[in-house]
C-alpha cells in the first residue's frame, strides 16, 4: 500500500464515521421533534401532570419533620468539628489548612 492509498483508506474512514455521527444527530432531532407533536397525556404515555390534592394516608404515614429553630448546643458542635477535621486529616492530607465554624447570630 502506497502513502497515497493509506491516506486515502484513512480519509474514508473518518468521512464514514463523520456522516454517521451527522446522521445521529439527524435522526435524534427528528425523535425530539416528533416527540413534542405528540400529546403525551391524552394518549397515556409519559409523565403525567402532578396531581393537585394529596393523598391523606400517604401524609399520614409519611410525616414532615419539624424544623428546629433552637440554637445547637456546643457539645454537638465540638463533636461535628472534631469529626470533621479527623476526616479531613486522614483523607485529605493537606497540612496547614483549617477548617473554622463560626456561629452566627440571626
Amino acid at each position: 500500500m502506497t502513502q497515497l492509498e493509506a491516506w486515502i483508506v484513512t480519509a474514508l474512514g473518518m468521512g464514514v464515521v463523520f456522516i454517521g455521527l451527522i446522521l445521529c444527530i439527524l435522526a435524534i432531532n427528528f425523535f425530539n421533534r416528533l416527540a413534542r407533536k405528540i400529546k403525551w397525556e391524552e394518549a397515556g404515555h409519559g409523565h403525567a401532570p402532578a396531581p393537585t390534592n394529596s393523598v391523606p394516608e400517604l401524609e399520614a404515614s409519611n410525616p414532615k419533620p419539624a424544623v428546629s429553630t433552637e440554637p445547637i448546643e456546643p457539645e454537638i458542635l465540638a463533636v461535628i468539628a472534631a469529626a470533621l477535621e479527623i476526616e479531613r486529616r486522614l483523607y485529605l492530607g493537606r497540612s496547614g489548612q483549617r477548617l473554622t465554624l463560626r456561629r452566627t447570630d440571626a
